[in-house]
């Protein structure tokens, strides 16, 4: 399982849209999992500084294999909620992938659901 780093400069007062989009991710954990599937990664985790860079850990068996045309993306409920965060927190131009990691930890869990392998 590989890891990535991604930072994403976010507006000044996106906090609360960022927790309006966890709250809809603890809600429903199932929508935003199986967009995942499809794409083949999943968020593992988020962290928000006080500068307002939103980190996001990505999990992913193989990277090179990730979809990168959505065209065939099924969309769930999930979909509307966070493109609405994305254009309204994302200072554009701002996705940065940091460095691969590594993670020692193999429960690969997304809010307490088994990703399956």
């Amino acid at each position: 399982m590989g890891s990535k780093l991604l930072q994403v400069k976010i507006k000044p007062n996106s906090k609360p849209h960022f927790l309006e989009l966890l709250a809809f991710i603890k809600a429903n954990p199932a929508a935003p999992k199986q967009e995942m599937l499809q794409k083949g990664y999943f968020w593992d985790s988020f962290f928000l500084d006080k500068e307002e860079n939103l980190f996001m850990v990505l999990k992913s068996q193989d990277f090179s294999k990730i979809m990168m045309d959505e065209s065939e993306l099924v969309h769930t409920a999930f979909r509307p909620v966070y493109e609405q965060f994305r254009s309204q927190c994302w200072v554009e131009g701002s996705y940065e992938d940091i460095e691969a990691l590594f993670c020692f930890n193999d429960s690969l869990s997304f809010l307490g659901l088994t990703v399956e392998r």
